[in-house]
């Protein structure tokens, strides 16, 4: 079984009830389809909560996610990490995003994936 690889961009990022949503572009870079199940993001200055998807991922997908970030205009956030479950040929995924988030000079969040890495669940090597 092959692990999923996918690119992931922020499209854009809008004001929304003091948090951010940020539209990512998921696009999939292998022959096979990828279901995402889930996406979060668990770093302290650029969280959100686990939330549920179902979105098929054949060439490419757009996936909203609600994101508290907390910068000021300038500042960088480093090491944060966006983390979705995917599945693809009946095995579950977790695809990691390194991301750096580069906050602009109005304070607009501007994602940029620094590496991705997969690791399949529930399956440990020794």
């Amino acid at each position: 079984m092959s692990e999923p690889i996918l690119r992931l961009e922020a499209r854009d990022a809008v004001r929304v009830n003091g948090a951010w949503r940020i539209r990512w572009r998921v696009t999939n870079v292998g022959s096979d389809h990828v279901r995402l199940v889930a996406v979060r993001a668990p770093h302290s200055r650029f969280r959100s909560d686990p939330v549920d998807l179902n979105a098929l991922v054949v060439e490419q997908a757009t996936v909203e996610q609600t994101l508290r970030v907390e910068a000021a205009p300038g500042e960088e956030i480093e090491n944060a990490f966006v983390i979705f479950v995917a599945v693809k040929e009946h095995e579950t995924w977790r695809v990691l995003f390194r991301v750096r988030v580069r906050m602009s000079a109005d304070g607009t969040p501007a994602p940029v994936v620094e590496a991705m890495s997969t690791h399949r669940v529930g399956f440990t090597e020794v």
